[in-house]
């Protein structure tokens, strides 16, 4: 059956023109005359039969009827890229996004990292923040694999565990002097520093027996990194997974003023879309990130 579609040309001049307001930068961007993006458009008008611009002196205003043919285009347009993304990286395995917790990235991820481009030099990736539970979600998505803590789901996706977190008790050798932090009793005059995640602390005081020491007390933040930040600078006692902290305990910068620990509630865990199960980039980075959570 026959299609009654514009030109692929004219859309994407559309967009652009739509994005920026402006055919000038809409040309700037694709690279052609300002002069070739007013004959596109004015082509996609005529077939249309609706005006998507209105000219007022000098400047171009889209139409109400423009603006929402664009936001349908736009969308239209993404997963063609995405799709054309797609099927290019599942032969050749060379375009990899991971979203991690920043937190996750820049104190393990990161330095590991060069392990994983030493052993698959031809794959690019990049990684971002991860800001949202709903990476595979959207059909436009560019995110290809994501770090995830929490329970073992998520929507659209497939899961491989890598690893619970061994938290302990940490603060800097001047907050331990200065407050006699010696034994787990002594927690009664300390502060306590908590993440956002409110299980850590109330999970460290009941494996300790301690019903004196309030589990909600002390100041929360919103990342494990500021939580190492403040107990680094001597705010006061922090229950951190290891993981975070091996340089600060080995170079003294923290210790662990007395020997406990508890296993997070959840886990951490690779996510991935099941359609891209089989990328050659993310099989590799599944295989790499798996075993070096096993060493961790």
């Amino acid at each position: 059956m026959k299609r009654t579609l514009p030109s692929l040309v004219a859309l994407e001049v559309f967009e652009a023109c739509a994005r920026y307001a402006s055919f000038t930068r809409a040309a700037e961007e694709l690279g052609i005359t300002q002069s070739a993006v007013s004959r596109q458009v004015a082509q996609l008008e005529d077939f249309l039969g609706i005006r998507l611009f209105e000219r007022v002196r000098r400047r171009v205003l889209i139409t109400s009827a423009g603006k929402s043919y664009a936001e349908k285009i736009r969308v239209i347009l993404r997963q063609a890229e995405r799709a054309t993304e797609d099927i290019t990286a599942a032969e050749t395995g060379r375009v990899l996004h991971i979203s991690s917790y920043a937190t996750f990235a820049s104190k393990w991820l990161a330095p590991r990292l060069h392990l994983f481009s030493k052993r698959h030099p031809d794959i690019a990736y990049q990684v971002t923040v991860l800001t949202h539970h709903r990476a595979f979600a959207s059909p436009d998505s560019d995110v290809d694999v994501a770090i995830h803590y929490g329970e073992a789901s998520w929507p659209n996706a497939l899961l491989d565990l890598l690893m619970y977190e061994k938290i302990v008790p940490v603060c800097s050798p001047e907050y331990a002097a200065l407050y006699r932090i010696n034994e787990p009793a002594d927690l009664e005059r300390a502060t306590c520093l908590h993440q956002s995640r409110a299980d850590a602390w109330p999970d460290m005081l009941s494996s300790l027996g301690l019903q004196n020491v309030s589990p909600l007390r002390g100041p929360k933040f919103d990342q494990y990194a500021m939580v190492i930040e403040a107990a680094l600078t001597g705010l006061g006692v922090a229950a951190i997974p290891t993981f975070l902290i091996e340089k600060h305990l080995a170079a003294g910068e923290l210790l662990q003023p007395f020997d406990v620990s508890v296993r997070s509630r959840h886990a951490y865990y690779l996510v991935y879309p099941e359609a891209k199960r089989n990328w050659k980039s993310i099989k590799a980075f599944r295989r790499w990130i798996v075993a070096q959570a096993r060493l961790a």
